[in-house]
């Protein structure tokens, strides 16, 4: 059978100009190997005690011989040892009877590579490193002490100690982590999920370690310190982590620790991703209280999220007391005192009402004259804006407050139509006098507490009844 017009699949010899090139292809790549080769001088380790990039010449011999005396100086349990002299400069001489830079034994950097059988060895190493490594040289080494993995690499300051190598090998084998690398300054520790970075960040407690980054990479998110031995809180790591799992979010940075503030870095795809953050970092009331930024390639939003109130959040009535007035020289409340609670809510003839009470639990009378500040919570987890309070009396009385005794307000408004917006209030945030502390009450029952009510609020008072509530 004919088979003019069909490719062949039987294996054909290759034409003779085509088998040349491919020799000398194969030719080609023998001699950029041995070039490759060449770009290091690795004379004998007695005559010459460091390799050498081809263009950075010869080194002094201040520089080979004290390299030379290095290499004697390691013992042979170092399972291997790589010493490169450098040329630190980058000008060389240009012109006639320019001096020579690559004479100066200070132009020159001799890097050390030390390797330990194993991560536990890795100390000895360092120990031994140092040891042989003389201070008074006249040029700069860099030294470098790892395990033969490659997961841990620490950089040695001549003449110091192995305290970093110590810590760094005790975090490294901490379960979970699976690279660490630390220098003067700073360190980086690489775990193999999420839920690893709080037992590190526990686990570097005490030790003497720099700034430390602990990182993750599915998903991505860092956690770095401000300052050495000093984290962001768990539970803003918590939020970090939870927040890296958000659709759109591609990497997270969490920075802080004592006395630094905390802040939360996240990255995004695109500017719709951006805003669906933005909203939903502003909606976790609940959340530790932190500084968030959220970037998009166009742009970048920055904002806070979670945590107590604030006392410039809680709105007092206007024409409210600014301060309690002492009777009697009875101190005035501080609000730490007072424990604040719901007693109800109740609904007549188109008015809500919110009935408060808050019982003196400390040890000494104080006095208590105004109205409570309050600000409330949204089914959406976020504050209900514009919320005008008035107060439903001109003078609040002067109330001196006994241990275990008590004094009650009442919160009313108008019905509102949840039709129109049905994120309604859930939980209400009150401080009891002005520049006390607040605290968050969780509600009985759903309120129409909606965006722009108006509530008129009772001053503090033991007199008087209550209505019977609904709830």
């Amino acid at each position: 059978m004919s088979t003019e017009g069909r490719p062949s699949t039987q294996p054909q010899e290759a034409a003779p100009g085509r088998r040349g090139l491919v020799v000398g292809a194969v030719a080609a790549l023998v001699l950029l190997g041995v070039g490759g080769l060449l770009v290091r001088d690795v004379p004998p380790a007695g005559s010459h005690g460091c390799a050498v990039h081809a263009d950075d010449g010869r080194p002094p011999a201040a520089v080979t011989e004290a390299a030379g005396r290095l290499r004697e100086g390691v013992p042979a349990d170092v399972a291997s040892l790589e010493v490169v002299c450098r040329l630190a400069v980058e000008a060389l001489p240009t012109g006639p009877g320019a001096p020579d830079v690559r004479d100066d034994p200070a132009s020159w950097v001799v890097g050390v590579d030390a390797e330990a059988p194993q991560t536990q060895g890795v100390v000895a190493a360092a120990r031994a490193l140092l040891d042989a490594a003389p201070t008074d040289v006249p040029f700069t080494w860099d030294l470098r002490v790892r395990d033969a993995a490659r997961s841990l690499e620490v950089l040695l300051p001549a003449g110091g100690g192995t305290g970093l190598v110590a810590d760094a090998v005790a975090v490294r084998l901490v379960p979970g982590v699976v690279e660490t690398w630390f220098g003067a300054e700073s360190g980086t520790v690489t775990v193999a999920s999420a839920g690893d970075v709080v037992p590190v960040l526990r686990a570097t407690a005490g030790r003497d370690l720099p700034v430390t980054t602990v990182t993750t990479g599915d998903p991505w998110v860092e956690v770095r310190q401000v300052n050495p031995g000093a984290w962001p809180d768990e539970d803003a790591v918590a939020l970090a982590l939870d927040v890296a799992g958000w659709d759109g979010v591609w990497r997270v940075l969490l920075d802080g620790g004592e006395p630094a503030s905390t802040t939360l870095t996240t990255a995004v795809e695109d500017d719709a991703q951006r805003a669906y953050v933005v909203s939903r970092l502003e909606a976790l009331v609940a959340a530790p209280r932190v500084s968030f930024r959220v970037e998009s390639p166009a742009a970048a939003i920055e904002g806070t999220v979670g945590g107590p109130a604030p006392a410039s959040d809680v709105a007092a009535p206007d024409g409210a007391a600014a301060d309690g007035v002492p009777a009697d020289g009875v101190p005035a409340c501080t609000g730490a005192e007072l424990d604040v609670q719901v007693l109800g809510t109740d609904a007549a003839l188109g008015s809500r009402f919110l009935f408060l009470a808050a019982t003196h639990t400390g040890e000494q009378p104080c006095v208590v004259q105004g109205f409570p500040g309050l600000a409330f919570t949204r089914a959406s987890g976020t504050w209900t804006p514009d919320l005008t309070q008035l107060p439903d009396r001109a003078t609040p009385p002067v109330v001196v407050l006994a241990p275990g005794s008590s004094v009650q307000s009442e919160v009313r408004w108008g019905a509102m139509s949840t039709a129109q917006d049905p994120d309604v209030a859930v939980a209400v945030t009150v401080q009891p006098v002005p520049g006390g502390p607040t605290v968050e009450l969780a509600l009985p029952t759903d309120l129409d507490v909606l965006a722009g009510a108006t509530v008129k609020v009772r001053p503090w008072d033991v007199g008087g009844e209550l209505p019977e509530t609904g709830s």
